[in-house]
């Protein structure tokens, strides 16, 4: 039609008038555009303010101002702006930035696409580490922003510029401006989702790049730094080997918000992540740790990815099976062991057998759980499919765990402690294959001086005692606690194999077989001393490690197990030594001796009467004596002694609420007949292990007790007392004779009428005998000590004291001249003791003229408490008087030595000390009744010499009753 014809022929003319309106519109900005280029920095950018306001005013109308801003950067605005990203000028530097920036996100993507050669490159330099690099801080981070701009509005095409943005982008990570390298980091996983197909060759460079920043100062470059690496791995996990120890310090990081990132992303690697079975024991271990995070969120996030990752997976997927039929899949996971060398087609299939046993067992936990493991995760039964998860890696988790474990760094090591924790949770008696290693490497850090890293360990021992089974564990523990130096497990020292051959020992317990097969594997005994320090300190993180894994153990369990516990820990050489040791060697001893009282009171808690009585009772009783025998000093102090009293106690509540006296009167005899079988006691020296254990009896058990087994103590005191041996170990057994004679009970044993004077004799007289030194003079002391508590006993009588005293009396007397002022003074009370109980009838003449001169003698003795002293036996012996004025074998004191007597007297009865004076006095009115007119003629001759004539006249008119009148 005609209409259609004109229309035809007037298109041409509209077309090329829309291109002279745009050509004008572009004029417009033309003058602003060259003056971009000119040489005045402040014409540059006063021309840089007016476009960004015209590209504004462009960019609102969505239509022709589109199209102009097109056409305008096409045409003439593109090449000289990105030039002004490098001017020397830092303002129109970030002017052109910001243009530039404002542009691109208002022109259409084609045009941006056709820009990218352009754009990409120049923002790219200004990011490099070359000399044209941006100097500014502020404006790298826009410069970043501006390639983010890029790739989310031009996507795959920027694919052939990465080169050039993967350089910029490890530059960012490396920037020292936190919010630059934030920045790099969200470009990173930008890219990583714009051009998943293309940015892989590019990765694991990247990834390297991500180090520095993994390890900022600041908790949100941490954060960003960690999407940007998950970002990466997931595109190509090969770098994953090399980031994984910076991964671990993250997911341990000491900000919870990068913790809580660091868990969700390996979570998200986990389940997103290319060929993750070959990865999975590498990333498991930072779950498996964030179950022991402080933070509530981060556990609960831990449990829950793993529940999820469990759910997922084939492994897992098996159906639980009920808890009977447990036993035999624990067997055939113990016969499943991961030797050394082993094929990994073999571990797989062992590792997938041992997660169903994981998973059956997760599925039938059932409280009680241990107390160490309250208010933690580890509380309650864990998911069944993650269980499954991890038993199946277990072979590949545990060494590297295990390895870190004695890491020098406290952090690395309750980063290996809680990965461990949350393992042994999950896997329960699968890590039965495994206890070789692992008790090994527990008892080395289950008393760590980091209180962080001992709690986790006591919460992994107690994790492995309430899966494991006792008959598995408890030989192996007991071997390395009768092991001496240098005995370990195998494993121990290089833990990759980890499980040896433990695991068919373990199928062997489980069929009732012993452990005949796991001994030669486990335990390696080689030549070395019992007692030494080295093998005792390793007893004590053994003995603290077996505590732990019995802490949920019940009665009936550890009753089949009671013997051959306490016959362990019940041996003479087990923590006390057997001679005197050093400082370092005493420390040692004294630190497994509070374990090992540590583990006999939590024994005695949980298995109550079981060990208390009986069979088991002597062993228990014998090893908390002999800890209880120790000899202290000012270092170690006596806490392992009263903490082994304290168990004695309850000990004996554990046995039908008895007392300690009971339980001493039950076992002491049987244990004191141990200690002396075969004389041995004739052998013991002051610091011999068995001596302080004697003592240790004797002392606690009490004088009632010891007076029923008088005839077992009796020889080994005769054997230790004889001159023979050293001063010091006479000494010490003095001492404890002396305590004995003094306790309530012990002289009414009825075997004292027969062994009395025995003791006498053999044992108490020979050791009076003067020798010289002062160890000698001290051994004497505590004989006279022990004589005179034994004669004011009546536990000799006068007839056998008779017998004696040929012998006895010139010791006694020698003790009055003695160097020691107690010894003076114990003597004296033992003659006067001793003449009482021989009566007149059994002292001889003799005897009165050998005991009268030193006693007299004594009144002029240094100390005047012996001078006091010396009256009582001088009364005692007038006592014994039998007079006569000449002498006659019938009698013992004539006229003649009772003058020489009396005179001795009176001299000291003008003695200036008052109380000297009336105990003189009342030894001489005892003498004036036998004979009366001699003694006063005696004391009318040095009346007039004394000082004061008072107590001469007191005498003589005492005497005169004697005589029938009164005396002038």
């Amino acid at each position: 039609s005609l209409r259609v014809h004109l229309q035809q022929a007037q298109r041409p003319r509209m077309a090329a008038m829309e291109v002279d309106a745009e050509a004008g519109t572009l004029q417009l900005y033309q003058r602003d555009v060259n003056c971009l280029s000119d040489d005045d920095r402040t014409t540059r950018r006063r021309a840089l303010t007016r476009l960004a306001a015209s590209v504004s005013t462009l960019a609102s109308d969505e239509a022709a101002g589109m199209q102009t801003l097109a056409a305008l950067w096409e045409q003439s605005l593109r090449a000289p702006l990105l030039k002004l990203l490098a001017d020397p000028v830092e303002k129109n530097r970030e002017l052109a930035l910001a243009l530039t920036a404002a542009v691109l996100e208002a022109l259409p993507q084609p045009v941006i696409r056709a820009s990218l050669a352009h754009v990409a490159p120049a923002a790219a330099a200004r990011l490099s580490s070359s000399a044209a690099a941006e100097p500014t801080e502020e404006l790298r981070l826009e410069l970043l922003r501006l390639l983010g701009t890029l790739a989310r509005r031009a996507g795959t095409p920027l694919s052939v510029y990465l080169p050039e943005i993967a350089a910029a982008l490890r530059a960012g990570f490396a920037d020292p401006f936190p919010d630059a390298k934030k920045a790099a980091c969200s470009l990173c996983v930008q890219l990583s989702d714009v051009l998943a197909e293309h940015i892989e060759p590019h990765c694991a460079m990247l990834a390297r790049a991500l180090l520095p920043a993994l390890a900022h100062q600041h908790s949100r470059v941490r954060t960003a730094a960690v999407e940007a690496l998950v970002a990466l791995l997931l595109r190509e996990p090969s770098a994953l080997a090399e980031l994984g120890p910076q991964l671990a310090l993250l997911a341990t990081d000491r900000a919870s918000s990068v913790r809580e990132q660091a868990v969700g992303s390996v979570a998200r690697l986990l389940a997103e992540m290319p060929h993750r079975e070959a990865n999975t024991a590498r990333l498991l271990p930072h779950l498996l740790c964030a179950l022991s995070d402080e933070v509530e969120s981060i556990r609960s996030l831990a449990h829950t990815s793993l529940a999820r990752l469990g759910g997922a997976t084939d492994v897992a997927a098996q159906r639980v099976q009920p808890l009977a039929a447990l036993a035999p899949d624990l067997m055939a996971a113990a016969d499943a062991a991961t030797f050394d060398g082993a094929p990994p087609e073999a571990a797989d299939a062992r590792g997938e057998e041992a997660a169903r046993v994981a998973a059956a067992a997760a599925a039938a936990a059932a409280p009680p759980f241990p107390p160490e493991l309250a208010e933690t995760t580890f509380a309650a039964a864990p998911p069944a499919g993650a269980a499954g998860l991890v038993a199946c890696e277990l072979h590949r988790l545990l060494p590297p765990a295990l390895k870190e474990l004695s890491d020098w760094t406290a952090k690395a090591r309750i980063r290996a402690a809680d990965t461990l924790a949350g393992t042994l949770w999950l896997v329960g008696p699968a890590a039965t294959d495994h206890l070789g290693p692992l008790l090994a490497a527990l008892s080395k850090t289950v008393e760590d001086s980091d209180e962080g890293v001992a709690r986790q360990v006591r919460r992994c021992a107690q994790l492995v005692g309430r899966s494991c089974d006792l008959a598995v564990y408890v030989p192996l523990v007991l071997d390395q606690l009768r092991a001496p130096s240098g005995a370990a497990l195998v494993g121990s020292a290089a833990t990759a194999g980890c499980g040896g051959n433990s695991a068919g020992g373990g199928a062997d317990f489980l069929r009732g077989g012993g452990h005949s097969r796991m001994r030669p594997a486990a335990v390696t005994v080689l030549e070395g001393a019992e007692t030494d320090a080295g093998a005792i300190g390793r007893r004590a993180g053994w003995l603290s490690l077996l505590g732990e894994l019995l802490a949920g153990a019940t009665a009936e369990q550890l009753r089949p197990h009671l013997s051959a516990l306490l016959a362990t820990v019940a041996r003479p050489v087990f923590c006390v030594p057997g001679r005197a040791s050093d400082d370092d060697a005493g420390a040692s001893f004294a630190a497994t001796q509070l374990r090992l009282c540590s583990f006999l009171g939590q024994l005695i808690s949980s298995a109550g009467a079981a060990c208390a009585s009986g069979d088991n009772g002597l062993l228990l009783y014998s090893a908390l004596m002999r800890v209880a025998s120790v000899p202290s000093s000012a270092q170690h102090g006596f806490a392992s002694q009263r903490r082994a009293i304290e168990c004695l106690s309850a000990m004996a509540a554990a046995v039908d609420g008895g007392s300690a006296e009971a339980l001493h009167a039950v076992f002491l005899p049987p244990l004191l007949a141990q200690i002396t079988a075969g004389e041995t006691y004739k052998s013991w020296k002051v610091d011999s292990a068995e001596w302080h254990l004697f003592q240790a009896l004797c002392r606690q058990a009490g004088g009632a007790t010891c007076a029923r087994v008088l005839l077992l103590l009796l020889p080994p005191l005769a054997a230790v007392l004889s001159p023979k041996e050293e001063p010091t170990l006479r000494l010490t057994a003095l001492s404890l004779l002396d305590s004995l004679l003094s306790a309530e009970g012990f002289l009414a044993a009825p075997e004292w009428a027969e062994m009395g004077e025995h003791v006498l004799a053999a044992m108490l007289l020979p050791n009076a005998v003067w020798r010289a030194g002062k160890p000698a003079e001290h051994v004497r002391l505590a004989s006279y000590s022990c004589v005179q508590k034994l004669l004011s006993a009546d536990a000799i009588s006068g007839e056998q004291l008779g017998a004696h005293m040929g012998g006895a009396l010139p010791l006694l007397v020698a003790g009055l001249d003695d160097d020691n002022v107690e010894s003076r003074r114990i003597a004296c009370v033992i003659l006067a003791t001793a003449l009482r109980r021989l009566g007149p009838s059994r002292v001889s003449h003799e005897q009165m003229r050998q005991l009268y001169p030193e006693l007299t003698k004594r009144l002029d003795d240094a100390s005047d408490g012996v001078r006091v002293a010396a009256c009582v036996p001088l009364v005692a012996m007038l006592e014994q008087v039998r007079y006569s004025a000449s002498w006659s074998e019938a009698h013992n004191f004539d006229r003649t030595n009772f003058g020489y007597f009396v005179n001795g007297l009176l001299v000291h009865l003008d003695d200036p000390d008052p109380e000297i004076q009336a105990a003189v006095a009342e030894v001489l009115e005892r003498a004036a009744p036998i004979d009366p007119p001699e003694f006063c003629s005696l004391v009318r001759a040095v009346r007039g010499r004394h000082r004061s004539s008072k107590l001469c006249d007191a005498l003589l008119e005492n005497a005169g009753g004697h005589t029938g009148g009164t005396l002038v």
